[in-house]
């Protein structure tokens, strides 16, 4: 049986995606297999999102809802598009590359 949680309405279930992050020449490879390390994910995603212009910040708050409501209804699928479009906007930066192995995005690191 499988074990889930919840965060903010948010329902997650066991999850084994595998994420690997190059910074600087370091590679580091990690296992988003747990809820919390999403539940993590999303809120360190918030926070970001919190820092952009206030422009930016609107087109990204509007696909972090998306994203909650897809993820909520279980549409790992339809996730994967404002994920993509939080990606353009801040980067591939570590909460949405946890979120990407959890939806099973593969999202390039430039």
């Amino acid at each position: 049986m499988s074990e889930s949680s919840k965060y903010g309405g948010l329902t997650f279930g066991e999850n084994k995606g595998n994420i690997t992050i190059e910074n600087n020449g370091t590679l580091n490879q990690g296992i988003a297999g747990h809820s919390d390390d999403i539940m993590n994910a999303l809120k360190l995603l918030h926070e970001d999102i919190q820092r952009l212009s206030d422009e930016q910040r609107d087109i990204a708050e509007a696909n972090f809802e998306l994203l909650q409501t897809h993820l909520e209804n279980g549409d790992k699928e339809k996730a994967k598009k404002p994920l993509e479009k939080l990606n353009a906007i801040l980067g591939a930066i570590t909460s949405i590359l946890t979120i990407a192995s959890f939806v099973g995005l593969r999202i390039p690191i430039k």
